[in-house]
């Protein structure tokens, strides 16, 4: 059984290694014993790791007093986790059946682990009530029965898989939890940005943070949206659901910022209800893009940063205040996602100044969703945004041209999580492809 572990000193020293798993207690009442089946990695976790203390992202699954020396200490060095799918091996709720396939925020372990459950809202919904996971966001501890057609056990990686179905299915597990189910980009789009006067726009931290958020600054009818680091998963389903916005609510342009200039510039043909153009970020102070932003007329610019490289956000700014027809319009900024890397003590310390001084404004799934859920029908809306995700999974080749599922297995060695997480830390998982693992081998 294979355990990873990550360094709270720094994310880049990780670990993995093999534990021999003891007879297992007996399991407490309200609980369940999972084993962690698929998974994804992408800069998500790397942001877990980063803020793992301060959002308590390694309170979801202490290291164990089992685990061999350093790796055994909670203060040094904690257990990353991660979206996708596990199943329930052992179980004492009756409505959740040994063999269950459940979605959610996972460790990344081939070995068991007990969650503690009560019913949710709605209907196949659970939500995690263990004592040292309740400062952690509730988005974290929701946890969905997932219906499958297939016993995860047979839907096998393979070249040749044995059946279509079985790999179709795969396929949109893979997805999912590559993209978390589109939560992030859908809430952004749709309670964020909302012009609904019955559906007033929720503030990006959620609206528990207090802090204003008005018909206006959620309304994109009369603004440019500027993506940075547009290649993201968040950003392109941000921008697909926008692009799906009724007429007269979506933005009048939206400029992507990516690496990966020509894929974004083929979703943007692909999804045409909104002018769109991709641009590299060599390239954003040009005066071609300051022509074309200002060829759109808008009254705002919309910044959405999910994770720009050095200078993107600034140059975009350079870009606005140098041309005499931007230089009228409100610029808001919305922080979203980090870059792809493992940040220091002094560039986590400057992130934070240049939020205060550029006035930047974060945003927050959990916090968002929250919100949502204390104000609306809770089936309605669950059913709806599975509704639009399971489209999107339809229409991912409209959204994502070129990007490919890379299958990895295991949690130890180069083809496993171990593996992934080397190259995430340094920055080598290409835009045009995701990772997603097989844990159980």
């Amino acid at each position: 059984m294979g355990v990873h572990v990550v360094s709270k000193l720094d994310n880049r020293q990780h670990a993995s290694f093999d534990l021999e798993v003891a007879a297992q207690k007996e399991l407490s009442e309200s609980s369940v014993r999972i084993r962690t089946q698929l998974i994804s990695l992408t800069s998500n976790n790397l942001t877990y790791a980063l803020m793992g203390g301060f959002l308590r992202w390694w309170d979801a699954y202490p290291v164990s007093e089992d685990y061999p020396a350093p790796y055994n200490d909670p203060a040094a060095w904690g257990i990353v986790p991660a979206w996708g799918y596990a199943t329930v091996e052992e179980t004492t709720i009756s409505d959740l059946p040994k063999g269950t396939l459940l979605f959610g925020f996972w460790p990344t372990t081939s070995t068991p682990t007990d969650l503690k459950l009560k019913r949710g809202s709605p209907e196949g919904h659970w939500i995690e009530t263990s004592d040292h996971r309740q400062q952690l966001m509730p988005l974290y501890n929701r946890y969905t029965v997932t219906p499958s057609s297939t016993p995860i056990s047979d839907l096998t990686i393979a070249l040749n898989p044995q059946s279509d179905s079985a790999q179709d299915e795969l396929d949109r597990m893979a997805w999912t939890a590559l993209f978390i189910g589109g939560v992030a980009g859908y809430v952004l789009s749709e309670y964020v940005f909302s012009s609904d006067p019955n559906q007033p726009p929720i503030h990006p931290l959620g609206n528990q943070a207090g802090l204003p958020w008005t018909l206006s600054d959620g309304d994109l009818s009369s603004a440019i949206v500027v993506n940075l680091a547009a290649s993201t998963n968040t950003a392109r389903v941000f921008s697909y659901y926008l692009s799906r916005k009724p007429d007269g609510s979506a933005p009048l342009g939206l400029l992507q910022v990516t690496s990966g200039v020509s894929r974004i510039a083929e979703s943007g043909r692909n999804l045409a209800s909104v002018p769109s153009k991709a641009v590299g970020y060599v390239d954003i102070k040009s005066e071609e893009n300051a022509e074309w932003l200002a060829s759109r007329k808008a009254e705002k610019i919309v910044i959405v940063d999910f994770g720009g490289r050095p200078n993107a956000l600034e140059d975009t700014l350079s870009l606005i205040k140098n041309h005499a027809e931007l230089q009228s319009c409100k610029v808001v900024i919305v922080q979203v996602g980090n870059e792809q890397k493992v940040y220091s003590m002094e560039e986590m310390i400057a992130g934070r100044e240049a939020t205060a001084k550029l006035g930047k404004v974060q945003y927050n799934t959990s916090g968002v969703q929250d919100t949502i859920l204390d104000s609306v029908d809770l089936e309605a809306y669950f059913k709806t945004r599975t509704t639009q995700w399971e489209r999107w999974l339809d229409e991912r080749h409209l959204s994502v041209p070129g990007k490919q599922i890379v299958f990895g297995r295991g949690v130890s060695g180069a083809n496993g999580v171990e593996g992934g997480w080397e190259r995430l830390c340094h920055g080598q998982v290409g835009g045009d492809e995701g990772l997603v693992y097989k844990i159980q081998t």
